[in-house]
């Protein structure tokens, strides 16, 4: 259809439909939000710990600091990625369509989530009494059998390495003092 103006040209008519609606994801941005505050709780908890002891070594505010800090940065971006984001005017192709459905659902693997929170809760609790270092071994042999049990060497390797590596270097590194346990490390 088209309209006459009082220059008598015609013009069509324009629809809204042309530019796609944005649409917010409030419940991601609430998410976020309650997240945000959480951590600047956190953070300012943080800063109130000391951050070097009286011997020299790195004190107990030092890594929930930088954890604080990080966590709010990685959020505001979130954020703000999520309420500036614009919709995509351009087609989505098949391909495109099929990795975005790809991506992972973490209520897909319920069973999963429940025994990575069981392994965590067990690492923990065993943390005092194993030491770091072998707690963190089999913590992480556990997590890898489960969740990638194709690859069992390559899961033994790194359940070992990793947690070694990580206290040497806590340990002698950063002179930071780990729970020692059973295991004469150090």
């Amino acid at each position: 259809m088209t309209a006459t103006t009082p220059f008598n040209m015609a013009t069509a008519a324009v629809s809204d439909s042309t530019e796609p609606k944005r649409v917010v994801n409030w419940p991601k941005l609430t998410f976020l939000g309650v997240l945000l505050i959480a951590f600047a709780f956190y953070t300012e908890i943080a800063m109130g710990m000391e951050w070097r002891t009286q011997a020299g070594r790195i004190g107990p505010g030092v890594f929930p600091r930088i954890l604080g800090f990080t966590a709010i940065a990685v959020i505001v971006i979130a954020a703000a990625r999520e309420v500036l984001s614009r919709p995509s005017a351009k087609p989505v192709s098949q391909a495109e369509a099929a990795d975005e459905a790809a991506e992972p659902d973490l209520g897909r693997h319920p069973v999963a989530l429940v025994a990575f929170t069981i392994a965590a809760a067990v690492f923990v609790a065993l943390l005092g009494v194993l030491g770091a270092a072998l707690a963190g071994v089999l913590f992480l042999a556990v997590t890898l059998w489960f969740l990638d049990p194709k690859h069992h060497v390559r899961s033994l390797i790194i359940a070992v390495t990793v947690p070694v590596l990580l206290y040497l270097a806590f340990q002698t590194g950063l002179n930071v003092g780990l729970p020692q346990g059973i295991l004469p490390i150090g």
